[in-house]
């Protein structure tokens, strides 16, 4: 008798599912109109610290700002509620897509700009900081800087101030990293995403304004502009190859192993003719996988015929 194995190859495709998207158009222009909209949240409502403009720049019918005004509290956020479950959907990679801008101060206080993800508990995950401290100044630490949520890294880019930029970002939330880039420029690539204990998922995204000074009084008159966001969700299938090794043991027993995939079933198949593949192995199917890991899988029939073959079939989770 004859134990062959039999990987299925798999072709490496992309699926992008759209989880929101505005070029702020159809919002109500004014003061505190941001979080005014649909999924926009806001711990400031009052002060106009956040805002729907009209013609601000002439390419562009209408954009959001945070900043500018007094605002009510030393650090305002205007977060969208996403609430996105990466493990039910299977698309463990988000994109963000956004096009912002920081205009300076004219009243010589300056302050950080955040671009936050919280999970859907609200605990911080991770942060890119946008320092606008007067790179004049001692110890100044104006520029880009990535933050997972207990240290800080210089990204060793700065912006240009009145100018618009576009900063895409990728998250990998089941392998903990992320990467982003300004206008094609990468700021890091890979890095650990977050360093905190709290779970690892998709709550919220948060534009930020955190004062230098601990008092309103001392705000900055610099803003974030934002003129457009986009956010995707991205189920990659495995590399080409789904890698799959073999063991023999006593009584011809065949142990298979491979890695699994978050958001796929696998199912051991086998034949003895490469033709008709069947489902009936005990055990043989493994699905909602939370986490990516290795799996093993033995064959114990003693009756298997003069030759069969083995394959692992991957499939999307319905």
């Amino acid at each position: 008798m004859k134990l062959l194995l039999v990987t299925l190859l798999i072709t490496s495709n992309l699926w992008a599912d759209l989880l929101y998207e505005t070029e702020f158009d159809d919002f109500t222009t004014g003061a505190n109109q941001w979080s005014a909209n649909a999924s926009w949240i806001s711990n400031d409502t009052t002060s106009g610290a956040q805002s729907i403009d009209a013609d601000v720049l002439p390419a562009l019918l209408k954009t959001a700002s945070l900043g500018f005004a007094r605002p009510a509290l030393d650090f305002t956020f205007v977060a969208l509620d996403l609430g996105y479950d990466h493990v039910a959907s299977g698309a463990p990679i988000v994109e963000i897509d956004t096009l912002i801008g920081i205009e300076n101060s004219t009243n010589n206080r300056r302050d950080d700009f955040f671009i936050s993800i919280y999970n859907s508990s609200g605990n911080p995950l991770a942060s890119i900081r946008f320092d606008n401290q007067d790179p004049d100044d001692f110890n100044s630490q104006f520029g880009i800087w990535r933050e997972n949520g207990t240290n800080q890294f210089d990204t060793l880019v700065d912006f240009i101030s009145g100018e618009l930029f576009n900063l895409f970002v990728t998250i990998d939330l089941e392998n903990n990293t992320w990467s982003a880039d300004i206008g094609g420029v990468p700021l890091f690539e890979d890095a650990q995403f977050t360093n905190t204990d709290a779970p690892v998922d998709f709550g919220f995204l948060a534009f930020e304004w955190d004062l230098t000074s601990t008092s309103t009084l001392g705000y900055g008159d610099n803003f974030l502009l934002v003129a457009d966001v986009a956010v995707r969700s991205i189920t990659a299938t495995p590399d080409p190859g789904l890698l799959v090794t073999h063991s023999f043991y006593s009584q011809n027993n065949i142990t298979l192993s491979w890695k699994t995939a978050v958001g796929w079933d696998d199912q051991v198949q086998y034949s003895s003719d490469l033709v008709t593949w069947r489902n009936t192995l005990p055990n043989s199917t493994f699905g909602n996988i939370t986490s990516s890991s290795t799996v093993t899988y033995t064959e114990t029939n003693v009756n298997k015929g003069p030759v069969r073959f083995y394959r692992v079939l991957r499939t999307p989770t319905s």
